[in-house]
């Protein structure tokens, strides 16, 4: 079926926002039945057409054309994307999170571990994050966080039983806290801000963490180039017994942790984050997973 030379989808709209040459001088157009966009001011050759023949032409495609339909009642299609790619949610000690996931993450590969943070080691970090953060172009800042278990129990007495001191209750807890990594070395590479904790960890360590500096850094986007061995916030993962590495960066703390062996960063829910913060944090997830499978038989 021949299409028809008049159809304009957009009939009553004079003109696209302009020449890609000349963005501020207008050119009136159509959009045929594919959704092809057609300058009225060139003809089938590309040539440029005088302005009477353009004003003819306009006239007679806005007089044969269909309704006009508002762009604002279609479908929008990016905004439904946009809802349908956003990361999953959940929910810590009382606060809400966006879990990023990467997408290669191949379940029949995976190490299987996990390292989660708990609600204790995230109030913890959250209570101190003076300790990491870095308001300017500084070095980078870094804490431990300690579990230290408490036992409230009563011990053995020799006295009689009715002089013993014995508690009320018997509880037995965890209490967890956070230590300045006073050793931790900074550096800084042609790319990006470092911080080494080194090989040994403080006894009872359960999570790490530290501060990109607001004045030098993309925000909580971690530098990862394999090439060079940078593998960016994940080596607490990378260690025999994984434990999760939080990211302060303009008061926000995200989280790098492993799920049955997936790599993933979670941040609070109402943070703000630009796209291409996202997408490069996504990037990073996509190339990480690789250093968290088991080899191939």
């Amino acid at each position: 079926m021949a299409k028809n030379p008049n159809y304009n989808r957009y009939a009553g709209m004079t003109s696209l926002p302009g020449d890609p040459l000349n963005p501020r001088k207008p050119r009136p157009y159509r959009v045929d039945e594919d959704g092809e966009v057609i300058y009225l001011d060139v003809d089938s050759q590309g040539a440029k057409l005088d302005r009477g023949v353009r004003d003819r032409l306009s006239r007679l495609s806005a007089a044969n054309a269909e309704p006009f339909i508002p762009p604002q009642a279609l479908p929008d299609v990016r905004a439904h994307d946009r809802k349908r790619s956003l990361p999953e949610r959940k929910t810590i000690g009382g606060i809400d999170y966006h879990v990023m996931s990467a997408n290669t993450y191949d379940p029949e590969r995976s190490n299987g571990k996990t390292a989660i943070p708990n609600a204790e080691m995230i109030a913890a970090t959250n209570a101190n994050i003076r300790q990491m953060a870095v308001p300017d172009a500084g070095p980078e800042r870094g804490a431990y966080t300690i579990r230290l278990p408490l036992d409230f129990s009563a011990g053995s007495d020799d006295r009689p039983v009715g002089e013993r001191n014995l508690p009320l209750t018997n509880p037995k807890g965890e209490m967890y806290y956070s230590v300045p990594a006073l050793g931790a070395e900074p550096g800084k590479t042609r790319t990006a801000n470092t911080l080494n904790f080194g090989k040994e960890l403080l006894v009872g360590t359960v999570a790490l963490g530290h501060g990109h500096p607001d004045g030098d850094s993309n925000g909580m986007v971690d530098d990862v180039n394999p090439e060079l061995k940078n593998y960016g916030d994940i080596k607490s993962l990378l260690i025999d017994n994984p434990i999760p590495m939080a990211t302060v960066s303009e008061g926000r703390v995200g989280w790098h942790q492993l799920e049955d062996g997936k790599i993933q960063f979670m941040y609070p829910v109402g943070t703000k984050m630009g796209n291409r913060e996202a997408a490069a944090i996504q990037r990073n997830l996509d190339r990480q997973q690789s250093l968290f499978q088991r080899k191939a038989p």
